[in-house]
């Protein structure tokens, strides 16, 4: 039965079943309507199945031919699949990668993180979407990210957790040329607050901080936008906030200084790397996954 198979049979049912026709499906391969036939009946044999109905007007699957048919294209589906693999192992063809990253991970770890991938494999085409945590792990479950990287806190049901990296709150700042080590919550608050929205965790940060100490604040604005929070804090319009990953974090110059919030209200974020648990990704996926990972671990040991 094994050997039915790996034979020219999977050609000539799949086309059996497409024209319901043995004479039409052997004019389509090229071949006489007896050698097709003769498959068929030796096939039929070796299962111990009948495969298909004879009548008049042609043939037809049966409940047993129906299911032979759809495991035999399931079965060449994988096998292409498996010969693309193959192809960008070898570098014949490119490969894509889908990440879905929110804007924090973005402004202070993403482009250290992925600059070195992208220089080692130029032929992968890396596609990156910047959405909200919550909306990174969904995109992951449903299979239009390959991974992602979200600050959404445990427990995160349907995605495998790979990796984590601590976070630390910065504030936002105009620079003033004092160069100072950090600012209490007092100082940050006295000024009007630039807001991120509540697609983000940090205006979570910042509610909790100002409950827990009783602080009252002025918010001057509102955006979804953490690049143009920071144009305005350069401006002199306010403080903003900031979560970013020490040794990659480059938001400081230019009229604006990221520094260290001080108090007990601080609640520090960890930013996850995600994987889909159930479902198998591309080689080129594969290979960006493992380079997160490896980044991560040199990057948190050394900071260690």
């Amino acid at each position: 039965m094994e050997r039915v198979f790996f034979s020219r049979f999977f050609k000539y049912m799949d086309e059996i079943s497409r024209l319901g026709s043995i004479r039409q499906a052997a004019e389509a391969l090229h071949v006489s309507a007896s050698a097709v036939d003769k498959q068929l009946l030796k096939a039929e044999e070796e299962l111990g199945l009948q495969l298909f109905e004879r009548h008049p007007r042609g043939v037809r699957l049966t409940s047993a031919g129906e299911l032979l048919i759809y495991r035999m294209r399931g079965w060449q589906k994988d096998m292409r699949a498996v010969a693309d693999e193959i192809e960008e192992l070898r570098g014949l063809r490119r490969g894509e990668v889908r990440i879905a990253v929110p804007q924090e991970a973005a402004i202070s770890f993403l482009p250290q993180a992925l600059t070195a991938f992208l220089q080692a494999n130029p032929k992968i085409n890396t596609t990156v979407r910047i959405v909200d945590s919550e909306r990174v792990r969904q995109m992951v479950i449903d299979g239009d990210a390959d991974f992602g990287l979200t600050f959404s806190p445990r427990p995160l049901p349907g995605v495998l957790i790979l990796r984590e990296v601590p976070f630390r709150v910065f504030a936002l700042i105009p620079d003033d040329g004092s160069a100072r080590k950090s600012i209490s919550l007092d100082q940050f608050f006295s000024q009007p607050i630039l807001m991120p929205d509540g697609t983000s965790h940090l205006r979570d940060i910042l509610d909790i901080a100002a409950a827990r100490t009783g602080t009252d604040f002025q918010v001057a604005l509102t955006s979804n936008n953490l690049e143009l929070l920071r144009q305005l804090v350069r401006e002199g319009a306010g403080h903003s906030i900031i979560v970013v990953y020490p040794t990659a974090y480059a938001g400081s110059g230019a009229g604006v200084s990221a520094v260290p919030l001080r108090g007990s209200g601080i609640a520090d974020l960890g930013l996850s790397l995600i994987a889909p648990r159930d479902r198998s990704t591309s080689l080129a996926a594969v290979v960006a996954t493992r380079h997160f990972e490896s980044f991560i671990d040199v990057a948190t040991a050394a900071q260690n």
